[in-house]
């Protein structure tokens, strides 16, 4: 019997990608490669990529829950918990009772932290800049509806069926 591998050869034709088949692997290489710049450009500061996420999410959502963190951060429960646990020992943190929960605890930066967010804030406008150069106003604007409508899709995709 012969193998799989013999009706296969290395002359035989590649499709060539097209564009829709080059995207996803496109938006993962853009997104390793803006990430890594960013994580060089954070380095000084002294905080990992968890950190500065963190720090970034709490600031975008000042006084959520360990649990909403953990969901829009796509990470556990747990986790998040002795991430927070972390950032509040080095002060960056603040967490404070629930009244209506015991359990659960609201998040706050500390002004340390507000100001690092800043920082950062600062340089993730330089990295976008670095990474648009030579890319048209226009063509940003269009750039960024197209992925928001793909986003959309992606997301109505993940929506409850309703028949």
């Amino acid at each position: 019997m012969k193998s799989k591998l013999a009706y296969q050869s290395r002359f035989m034709a590649v499709p060539t990608p097209t564009a829709e088949r080059r995207l996803g692997l496109l938006l993962a290489d853009i997104h390793r490669l803006a990430r890594r710049e960013f994580d060089r450009r954070v380095r000084p500061l002294g905080l990992t990529r968890a950190q500065w996420q963190f720090l970034f999410q709490l600031s975008r959502q000042p006084g959520a829950t360990q649990s909403e963190l953990a969901e829009h951060l796509q990470m556990e429960k747990i986790s998040v918990s002795r991430q927070a646990g972390r950032l509040q020992r080095g002060g960056w943190i603040e967490r404070r009772d629930d009244s209506a929960d015991r359990r659960a605890y609201h998040l706050f930066l500390t002004p340390r932290a507000t100001r690092v967010v800043g920082k950062l804030d600062h340089m993730a406008t330089g990295l976008r800049a670095d990474y648009l150069r030579g890319v048209p106003p226009a063509r940003r604007t269009a750039l960024v509806a197209d992925l928001t409508r793909i986003k959309t899709n992606l997301l109505a995709l993940d929506a409850p069926k309703f028949r």
